[in-house]
């Protein structure tokens, strides 16, 4: 049976609200520990750059939910641990810097 639009919207408020008992608001602390990282900002120039910045967001999302568990959340450490291999397969010898506009 095809499941209605407001049925799938409650299923997605579930799915909310498990994962915000695990992770706590971790979408709104991201942003501060990215700004910590890199205070004066980055400039993505290159599809290149983007995918290499979107997994290095995808390992601080994953770090930052480790650290919300009180660092008991395996899954987290797993999945930031792919990441982290993922971004290492991108970086060679010609792979220019992400940082702030020089």
């Amino acid at each position: 049976m095809k499941k209605e639009g407001c049925d799938i919207l409650e299923e997605m408020a579930e799915t909310f609200r498990e994962r915000n008992k695990v992770y706590g608001d971790n979408y709104k602390r991201v942003g501060a520990v990215i700004m910590a990282m890199f205070p004066q900002g980055i400039v993505l120039r290159t599809a290149e750059d983007f995918n290499r910045w979107h997994l290095f967001e995808l390992q601080v999302a994953k770090l930052t939910r480790f650290a919300n568990t009180g660092l008991l959340h395996v899954d987290s450490v797993h999945d930031a641990a792919v990441y982290a291999a993922m971004s290492e397969s991108m970086i060679n010898k010609e792979t220019a810097p992400i940082g702030p506009e020089e």
